[in-house]
């Protein structure tokens, strides 16, 4: 006669125990490499391509660093979310106070976290924006007027009246 198993000799976990396990095993998981980030809104997406002088250029850099590669060897390729959608209203706002002005031609980059960095380099000066991943730290402004420097947070006034400074120079 073959072994009858009772059910009783088999572990049964309670809801909690499957809970707390489930809950483990969703935090665990590893975020898929090949996986889609959100979309960007087709507002955004059109002031990409409306071509605002230098803007445009600059937020369609943002946007395909954004759709590109999550990461390689040395870290983050996208921006994180926090980090995209900051910068986004950041240039938005600057470019809004710096009209008629232009905003200059810039250089868009991320860092190994997903934080945003934007540079405005000349032969005399330099302004860099930078946002971090997360808003656990302060997005800033660093600026180089000749041998004046200095950071400060960023603002979207701030960042137009140093970028004045930029567009300025031959």
């Amino acid at each position: 006669m073959p072994p009858v198993i009772d059910e009783r000799s088999v572990y049964q976990p309670n809801k909690a125990e499957l809970q707390l396990e489930w809950a483990c095993a969703v935090k665990t998981q590893n975020k898929d490499s090949l996986s889609t980030p959100e979309p960007i809104s087709p507002g955004r997406m059109q002031i990409a391509d409306a071509g605002i002088l230098y803007l445009s250029p600059i937020l369609r850099q943002l946007y395909e660093l954004r759709n590109g590669p999550e990461s390689d060897d040395y870290g983050r390729l996208q921006p994180t979310k926090h980090a995209f959608d900051k910068v986004i209203d950041l240039l938005i706002d600057a470019a809004i106070d710096a009209a008629p002005r232009k905003i200059p031609r810039g250089c868009v980059s991320t860092d190994s976290e997903g934080g945003v960095r934007i540079e405005w380099v000349r032969d005399t000066s330099s302004v860099h924006l930078v946002v971090p991943a997360t808003n656990s730290s302060v997005s800033y402004v660093y600026h180089e007027v000749g041998n004046n420097y200095a950071t400060e947070d960023a603002t979207a006034e701030g960042l137009s009246h140093w970028l004045k400074l930029i567009a300025e120079e031959p």
